[in-house]
């Protein structure tokens, strides 16, 4: 699927009348359960953009702490369920998962939700498996290419101008991975999810760049991931700042044009 479709509308300019057609970017629902010895556990049903969904479920559990990547067996989607449900529904097979963490979300995520689905502010807090320690920098001229580099392969964007985006990329200004969503969370779980499926688990020297503002959750999932570096085109949140800070990782804001704003641990930033 493209994850946008063409509707019929009316262009208006100064009172005219126009029919026309545009791209609408698409927004459904997804259901994520979790297979694990013959049990189906639901995890939650989040509004997305119906495009790599099997990424985003993987990168969604990933990042919220409810999996390992080496605990998936199988994504799939369901052989028995309806013609409306069968692209709308994931199962994620798995040999372990954490049960606990599995209910502590309400069960409706919206796109632009983050800590909202959270029962409670504690479990925010996932651990990382260690702390970011990678010194290796990236050049600020580098740096300030990301933004542009993302936007030119932003195929769902061009068409529709609805979308977020998130991508991963190496210091030389590479595309390691790249996800679009309606929901900002949606597209780094997303980017994240692709690199799980590749089998690749840590990016340690390596840029999340995201098309919209840095907030904590964004920060928390880059930290899941091993990301030391994390590029966002609007403003951070003081909890991403304090969690960045926290967890030794680099954090820009502001990317636009030629200048940024450095947050947090500016020693990844070359300046000569």
């Amino acid at each position: 699927m493209s994850g946008y479709i063409k509707r019929q509308i009316i262009h208006s300019v100064s009172g005219s009348r126009e029919q026309t057609y545009d791209n609408v970017t698409v927004e459904e629902p997804l259901e994520i359960r979790i297979d694990y010895e013959n049990n189906t556990y639901d995890v939650s049903v989040i509004m997305r953009t119906p495009v790599d969904d099997f990424a985003l479920a993987a990168g969604f559990l990933f990042t919220e702490g409810i999996i390992k990547p080496e605990n998936i067996i199988d994504i799939k989607y369901p052989t028995d369920a309806g013609i409306s449900e069968k692209n709308n529904i994931v199962i994620v097979s798995v040999n372990s998962f954490e049960k606990q963490l599995v209910g502590n979300r309400n069960f409706y995520v919206n796109s632009s939700c983050g800590v909202c689905g959270k029962t409670n502010i504690n479990d925010i807090f996932l651990k990382a498996e260690h702390l970011i320690s990678q010194r290796n920098k990236i050049h600020y001229n580098q740096l300030l290419k990301l933004p542009g580099i993302m936007k030119n392969n932003q195929k769902i964007f061009k068409n529709t101008g609805g979308v977020h985006a998130a991508a991963i990329l190496d210091y030389s200004g590479n595309i390691l991975s790249m996800g679009e969503d309606v929901g900002r969370h949606n597209a780094v779980d997303k980017a994240i999810g692709k690199m799980v499926l590749k089998g690749i688990n840590r990016s340690p020297e390596a840029v999340l760049q995201v098309s919209g503002r840095a907030g904590f959750e964004i920060v928390q999932k880059a930290a899941m991931y091993g990301i030391p570096v994390v590029s966002s085109v609007s403003a951070p949140s003081s909890l991403a700042v304090e969690l960045a800070d926290e967890f030794n990782m680099t954090l820009v804001s502001f990317v636009r044009g030629n200048s940024f704003n450095i947050y947090t641990h500016s020693e990844r930033i070359s300046m000569k």
